[in-house]
């Protein structure tokens, strides 16, 4: 079978190990979601048990997903490896979907969400005459700034943020844990206390869902294996050693949370979510200047997600450069080896999704179609084993097929679960942008001389 290979980077730009590579994924990972989603979907849940179930069964679908990322990424080892892996296995229009889909909410959309949270941080702890519109744009410039003036210095800048960003996380759960507390916050009287739910119920599958976008950092690794040295070795190391940090912060730091406040306590004022849950936490652990000097390192984690997120979209943008399904100048690097085109267009984006409002509406209602294709990605390793079984491949799935089809059908459960519990609305709304997305082809689409 005749494939035609993936555009792999010169050697020069292959430059960064497998500690470099973790401190991308890490800083793709750790983000808002770990600080404002338990606090979302807590109160719903009503135990400690379901809301670790919860982060647990997201931990088990990031690791399944992303071991099979590993194996492909080592055989492929290429600039948006996530979406050459779907390409190669299903072909060229899954691919495209899913470059755009992953370019689109997990990338423009998701680093316009962050950025507000950035900017409600800081404008809760400086009151600043200043639109969270504004600081947020300011803070998606700013991530842009660390990216422009060469490779190097670009990862160089997120494995700084990033090791910021462990030692905070790791700080507020050893703290979080051992700091005398006074009192709990429990049960708030707004409505009465009922039974909580099963483990594999409807609340427990959506709340794993809204958790696998706290994970969804896993595939970056994947995305930057063209800059890697030695990727076959290196890459399945730092998502493994990443994917084992992540989970090990995300539990301590839940632990914490669910030390302060019993879940059904999450809830703010007017009995919406508590989505500032981090925060809270801090203030009621470590008294009010201490939890605000906290908020201020949060917001200094918002930024090392965006970082990260516009490393990984840029490279994504690149490959469909290559593949000719957007305009060649995308896929152009300067002397230093810079993707400025790409960094500028997913900024760009960014930029303008400030300008839509309602956010966090728009990525709930994208959830359904962002898994789906996830899980085609993941997929590919299953397909590949059978079209390419004589490739080289330095890291094999363990466990295989097991690994991917607990990805799968861990998908497919919150899929129909969310589904049950949402109404067939994000299932259209799924089908609605796949066929935009496949009417604004023919217009990003670069056909090959002489088609």
């Amino acid at each position: 079978m005749n494939e035609k290979p993936p555009f792999e980077q010169p050697s020069t730009l292959r430059t960064i190990g497998a500690p470099t590579a973790a401190c991308v994924i890490i800083a793709a990972m750790v983000g808002s979601g770990i600080f404002s989603l338990t606090g979302q979907f807590g109160a719903s849940l009503q135990s400690s048990e379901n809301v670790l179930a919860a982060w647990v069964f997201g931990g088990v679908l990031a690791l399944s997903g992303a071991l099979c990322f590993a194996e492909l990424g080592a055989m492929i080892p290429c600039s948006g490896g996530s979406v050459e892996f779907a390409r190669r296995a299903f072909g060229p229009t899954v691919g495209y979907l899913v470059a755009m889909v992953t370019i689109l909410a997990g990338y423009i959309l998701s680093a316009a969400l962050v950025a507000l949270f950035l900017a409600g941080y800081i404008d809760d702890l400086f009151e600043a005459d200043l639109s969270e519109e504004f600081i947020a744009a300011a803070s998606i410039l700013l991530a842009l700034v660390t990216q422009l003036t060469s490779v190097r210095t670009g990862f160089f800048a997120n494995s700084a943020l990033a090791s910021i960003k462990i030692g905070f996380v790791l700080l507020f759960v050893v703290a979080g844990l051992l700091t005398p507390m006074d009192s709990r916050i429990e049960h708030a009287a707004i409505v009465a206390p009922t039974a909580a739910p099963s483990f594999f119920s409807p609340a427990v599958a959506l709340a794993t869902l809204s958790v696998s976008f706290a994970y969804l950092g896993w595939s970056t690794g994947a995305d930057i294996a063209g800059e890697l040295r030695d990727p076959g070795r290196s890459l399945p190391r730092a998502i493994l050693l990443a994917m084992g940090v992540v989970f090990a912060l995300y539990i301590g730091v839940n632990l914490v949370y669910l030390r302060v406040m019993d879940p059904a306590a999450m809830v703010g004022v007017d009995g919406a979510p508590l989505e500032a849950i981090g925060a809270t936490s801090a203030r009621h652990l470590f008294g009010t200047a201490i939890g605000n000097g906290m908020g201020a390192v949060i917001a200094l984690l918002f930024l090392s997600t965006n970082v990260a997120g516009l490393i990984a979209g840029a490279r994504i943008l690149e490959s469909m450069a290559h593949a000719g399904e957007v305009p060649p100048s995308l896929g152009r690097r300067t002397f230093r080896g810079v993707p400025r085109n790409a960094l500028l267009v997913v900024t760009a984006g960014a930029l303008l999704s400030l300008l839509l409002g309602s956010l966090g509406t728009i990525l709930d209602l994208l959830t359904v179609l962002i898994a789906i294709f996830s899980a085609l990605s993941v997929a590919a390793v299953i397909v590949l084993r059978r079209t390419m079984p004589h490739a080289h491949r330095p890291f094999r799935v363990p466990l295989f097929p097991l690994t991917p089809l607990v990805y799968l059908g861990v998908t497919a459960w919150s899929v129909f679960m969310s589904i049950e519990a949402a109404g067939w609305k994000p299932l259209l709304v799924a089908l609605i942008v796949v066929l935009s997305l496949l009417g604004a082809r023919p217009f990003l689409t670069k056909r090959p001389s002489g088609a």
